[in-house]
C-alpha cells in the first residue's frame, strides 16, 4: 500500500540529478532492512506491551552511538558517558530487567517479546546509516523503492515460509493506513531530517516517539503508566 500511494507522488517532486545505480541498491538493502525490522517490531508487540514496545524502541539510540565508536570511530565526551549509560539503562536493561524479575527469572513470552523489540531497533539504527547514502535521490524516491523492496522480500519470506494469505477485508483499511502513514510517513520525514540537522540529532529527536507511544498506549489501550515507566 504504500509504495502504491508514494508512486504517484514521485512524479510530483521533480528532480534534475541522475540518480546512481549505487544509490537503487543502497535504497532496496534499506528496504529490506526496514522490513526485517517491521517484522520483529510485530512480533515483538504481540507478546510485550505497547509502553514496553515504545521505551524498548529507544535502544537503536544506543546502537547507533556504538557503530558510531566502534565503525566510525567517533568517541564520547566525558560530560557525555553519563547521559549515555542512563539512556542504555533506561532503554534496554531497566524494561527488560524488570520484567525477568517480574516472570521469576524465567525467559516467559513477554521477555522475548522485549528482545525482538531491542532487535528492531537494532536494525533500524542500521537504516539511519544507510540513508545517508543515497542522498542523490529525491525523498519520495526514497520511501516508494524502499516500500516496493520491503513489500517483494517480506512475499519472499512468506513464500518460504509457506505463510497463507489469509486477510480479513475490514482489516484492510487500518493496515493500508499503517503502512502509507505510520512507515511511508514516518520514513518521508525522517528521510527529510537526516539530510537536513544529520543522523545523530535526527535520532535525538526521533526519541521523542516514546512520549507519544506511552500516551497513546495509555489513552486507547488503557495501558497502566506505572511511576516506573515514567
Amino acid at each position: 500500500a504504500t509504495g502504491i500511494f508514494f508512486t504517484p507522488l514521485t512524479k510530483l517532486q521533480k528532480s534534475h540529478t541522475k540518480i546512481k545505480k549505487s544509490s537503487y541498491a543502497v535504497l532496496v538493502v534499506y528496504g529490506v532492512a526496514l522490513a526485517c525490522s517491521t517484522i520483529a517490531f510485530s512480533f515483538g508487540l504481540k507478546e510485550t506491551s505497547a509502553t514496553n514496545a515504545s521505551i524498548l524502541s529507544n535502544s537503536e539510540i544506543v546502537f547507533t552511538v556504538l557503530i558510531g565508536m566502534i565503525i566510525f570511530k567517533e568517541y564520547l565526551a566525558r560530560k557525555e558517558v553519563l547521559p549515555f549509560a542512563l539512556i542504555a539503562a533506561g532503554a534496554i536493561f531497566l524494561p527488560i530487567g524488570s520484567d525477568i524479575y517480574e516472570h521469576r527469572f524465567a525467559f516467559s513470552e513477554f521477555v522475548f517479546g522485549d528482545i525482538m523489540i531491542v532487535v528492531s531497533g537494532f536494525i533500524y539504527c542500521l537504516c539511519t546509516f544507510i540513508a545517508k547514502h543515497a542522498s542523490d535521490v529525491k525523498t519520495t524516491r526514497v520511501v516508494q523503492i524502499m516500500s516496493l523492496s520491503g513489500a517483494l522480500f517480506s512475499f519472499i519470506l512468506m513464500m518460504a515460509f509457506q505463510t497463507p494469505i489469509n486477510i480479513d477485508l475490514s482489516a484492510l483499511p487500518t493496515l493500508s493506513f499503517i503502512g502509507i502513514a505510520g512507515i511511508g510517513g514516518s520514513v518521508l520525514f525522517f528521510v527529510m531530517a537526516v539530510r537536513l540537522i544529520g543522523a545523530v540529532r535526527t535520532i535525538l529527536i526521533f526519541s521523542s516517539a516514546t512520549v507519544f507511544g506511552v500516551v497513546y498506549s495509555s489513552i486507547y489501550l488503557s495501558e497502566s503508566v506505572t511511576p516506573f515507566t515514567v
